[in-house]
């Protein structure tokens, strides 16, 4: 089976005409300090344009070192396997400011910072705006109009996300344009026009295999429509101040959801269901996987890599670790929760508590004395047992080492900055949750569409199937619901998103569904990691190298954050607007919450 994979071109023209500008109060250079006289004549040229989107846009493991820290969030820039740093998922060495509301950036930063930047736009709309000037056939020119228009929707899916309202811009914006001092357009115009350009994407990209080499296709539009109408209308939903239906984007989710499900896609295995999982997020190549939709590929002999495995196997670059919250919420092998089931064999230990429960959790978090390295590269002493605060080594601050996303290889780790691992983007099983949820809010969640979804999931690993007319009690899950979120889930959506959370743990999905759940507070969760076992860690000291709860779990912001985490339902579900942004242009309002002006 053919699969897509992305292979970033360098090319020099686009030096002149894209990075000769800056990217100051949304681009405002004189578009004639572009000399462009004979481009846009042939379909090169709109080849060329556009290859500069793929580096910005679909950028896996980032490139070079990728050590940078991304606005506003805070974590690493290699953002898929490190975007959960800020969610109850994982807790880093050094906890995250978004994460316990202590977010300032929007009042230092200057224009522009934030993600409250609309440089790309600019560029896109730049093609919007001259890919017809030269006497082309259309039939040439559709894909490369499609694919603008597919990033330009995630530009602005991504605005939204932080934001809500954005300016929405059609055009190149001239330095003497209303627009320059335009207001935020509502988030439903600017929603309806993303569902837009993903229809027009979906039409006008080519159907998978028809593509050029190393370019999108109509597979890649339908994956990303089924995230935006999923996210969209159930944030109109569980926001309902807001006062928008969700169920138009609901509907497009699960259409975009069944498109894909036609039978060309299916989960990976390999040979033992004891890695199946593990071994999917650590690959040198997708080429014929039939789970992976978008792919980015990374090749030393094209001097094109990221220095991603080197460092997330030494846990360098967040020094990070699983939380307690994550680890209770996998089922075990029976299908009930450990609060219900009695193959659970408690919290005594780490030993212990992975017994008997859910495969993909040993394939995800270390289990004692797994997941060693290989002896003797740098690094190797930080397993196989959790580098605690206390030992040499980079730190692994909950004991709850991660080990999905390891690709254990001393040659790709002394490639460091031309590192190969691929980068999976999109896969199959995040549309199959999407269908089931959609579906659920939509209310035709049947047991076939379980069968079709969640329990295929399930089957890879073999985990029992859900049944809907017997899903197993979970207080424990139910308790945190009404604690943190003033309401509970039915049964059925309580299992739908706990399949979402452990399947696509790590893979940054968790902050945008507590943020359209309206979940936040579920950061409120003690941050807590193993039970503490002095014998199996002699050396470490307690009260001095880690703290411990009254029940002997670790605390790893005991002393740093004393009070917890804290989330403010009245602010920080949304973003807000650098200050700098809102002195250029007196039209744009803060964010609830936020300050307006610096104080």
């Amino acid at each position: 089976m053919k699969n897509y994979r992305i292979k970033i071109i360098a090319i020099s023209i686009l030096a002149l005409l894209i990075y000769s500008c800056n990217d100051d109060f949304m681009e405002r250079y004189p578009l004639d300090d572009i000399n462009d006289e004979n481009f846009w004549e042939t379909e090169t040229d709109l080849e060329l344009y556009c290859n500069n989107f793929y580096a910005t846009y679909i950028r896996g493991f980032s490139y070079d070192w990728a050590y940078r820290s991304m606005s506003p969030w805070g974590y690493n820039e290699a953002t898929i396997p490190y975007g959960d740093a800020i969610t109850d998922n994982a807790a880093p060495q050094n906890y995250k400011k978004v994460a316990a509301n202590e977010y300032i950036g929007y009042i230092t930063g200057a224009s522009g910072s934030g993600g409250w930047n609309f440089s790309d736009i600019r560029r896109l709309n730049y093609f919007l705006d001259n890919y017809n000037r030269g006497d082309i056939e259309f039939d040439k020119i559709k894909a490369y109009l499609g694919e603008v228009y597919y990033f330009k929707a995630y530009d602005y899916f991504e605005k939204v996300k932080l934001f809500g309202d954005v300016p929405w811009l059609s055009h190149v914006v001239e330095v003497n344009s209303s627009e320059v001092m335009a207001a935020r357009t509502p988030r439903a115009e600017v929603m309806d026009s993303v569902l837009h350009l993903m229809n027009m994407a979906i039409e006008y990209l080519p159907v998978k295999g028809d593509e050029k080499p190393g370019r999108i296709n109509r597979d890649v539009a339908l994956h990303l429509k089924t995230r935006i109408g999923l996210y969209e209308g159930t944030y109109r939903k569980y926001h309902s101040d807001l006062g928008l239906d969700g169920i138009r984007f609901l509907n497009e989710a699960a259409s975009a959801c069944e498109a894909l499900m036609t039978g060309e896609y299916n989960l990976y295995e390999s040979a033992s269901v004891d890695d199946d999982y593990n071994s999917l997020f650590a690959q040198y190549s997708y080429s014929g996987n039939s789970e992976i939709i978008l792919w980015k590929d990374y090749s030393a002999d094209d001097n094109l890599g990221a220095a991603f495995s080197r460092y997330y196997t030494q846990n360098l670059r967040e020094k990070w670790g699983a939380t307690r919250s994550l680890i209770d919420e996998y089922l075990c092998a029976d299908g009930k929760p450990i609060s219900v089931s009695p193959l659970f064999q408690g919290k005594d230990s780490i030993q212990a508590e992975m017994l008997n429960r859910d495969p993909r959790l040993t394939q995800t978090i270390c289990r004692f004395g797994e997941y060693a390295l290989a002896s003797g590269v740098m690094g190797a002493n930080n397993t196989p047992l959790p580098n605690l605060p206390g030992l040499s080594g980079n730190k692994c601050p909950t004991g709850y080492r991660i080990a999905k996303w390891w690709l254990n290889d001393p040659a790709d780790w002394d490639r460091v900055t031309r590192g190969e691992q691929a980068c999976p983007i999109f896969r199959y099983a995040e549309v199959l949750l999407n269908y089931a949820e959609a579906k659920y809010e939509l209310g035709e969640c049947s047991q076939n569409v379980i069968d079709n979804t969640v329990n295929v999931i399930r089957q890879r690993v073999n985990m029992p199937a859900l049944s809907i007319d017997n899903i197993p009690a979970d207080p424990v899950m139910d308790s945190n619901y009404s604690r943190y979120c003033d309401y509970v889930p039915s049964p059925l959506l309580r299992e739908i998103r706990r399949e979402r959370r452990i399947e696509l743990a790590f893979e940054n999905f968790r902050w945008d569904d507590l943020m359209r759940w309206k979940a936040g507070k579920f950061l409120e969760i003690p941050v807590e990691g193993m039970k503490f076992v002095q014998n199996q860690f002699p050396t470490v000291v307690v009260d001095k190298d880690i703290y411990l709860s009254s029940e002997g779990y670790i605390m790893p912001y005991a002393q740093t954050l004393p009070n917890g985490r804290a989330f403010d339902e009245s602010k920080q579900y949304l973003f807000p607007i650098p200050m700098e942004d809102l002195v250029l242009n007196p039209n744009l309002v803060q964010n609830p919450g936020w300050n307006s002006v610096a104080q």
